[in-house]
């Protein structure tokens, strides 16, 4: 009983954090301080259970089918390149990363990263994670409509193929 009271009390707060409200603002220019602030406001129990409202964020119903697509992206030896998404603000995705048989994962750069299109030479720019070759999974949603990818860049004397395993909502760009 007191080994479940811990495991709550250390998970309670994690998925009160996890369902917090990271919407996208009207006009879709979301940056990273501009989530909602959470209702500290505890609901009072009807039959056994506090009936929270539905924040913006926490469903996103989409007209299209979510898709799934793994992709092989050859890196050779000494040069970068861009793998490259389209997403709409709100759009989520799931995806993995993995850099094959890289021998010295520290010989790779791997910068997650979006932008907006470019408007009189304009545009908005944030990096979601930056690291070598080492295998990373995660979920993302898009802070605004733009391009989402990934800048690889080989530095080892062999070629990689980096694989990207993709399900969600997005359109594989024109590479």
């Amino acid at each position: 009983m007191m080994r479940t009271l811990v495991v709550l009390s250390v998970l309670s707060p994690m998925l009160l954090a996890a369902c917090a409200d990271r919407s996208v603002p009207p006009g879709g220019n979301a940056t990273p301080s501009a989530t909602a602030p959470v209702s500290s406001a505890v609901p009072p129990a009807v039959d056994g259970w506090r009936e929270y409202p539905l924040r913006d964020g926490v469903i996103s119903i989409e007209p299209a089918k979510w898709r799934t697509d793994t992709v092989e992206v050859p890196v050779p030896a000494g040069k970068g390149l861009e793998y490259k998404l389209t997403m709409q603000a709100g759009d989520t995705l799931v995806y993995s990363i993995g850099f094959g048989a890289l021998a010295d994962p520290g010989q790779m750069i791997s910068e997650f990263h979006g932008h907006t299109r470019q408007v009189d030479g304009v545009g908005d720019l944030m990096f979601y994670a930056k690291t070598g070759g080492s295998p990373q999974s995660g979920a993302f949603t898009a802070p605004w409509d733009g391009i989402h990818g990934w800048y690889l860049k080989n530095d080892s004397p062999a070629d990689v193929v980096v694989t990207l395993e993709l399900a969600g909502f997005y359109e594989l760009d024109a590479q």
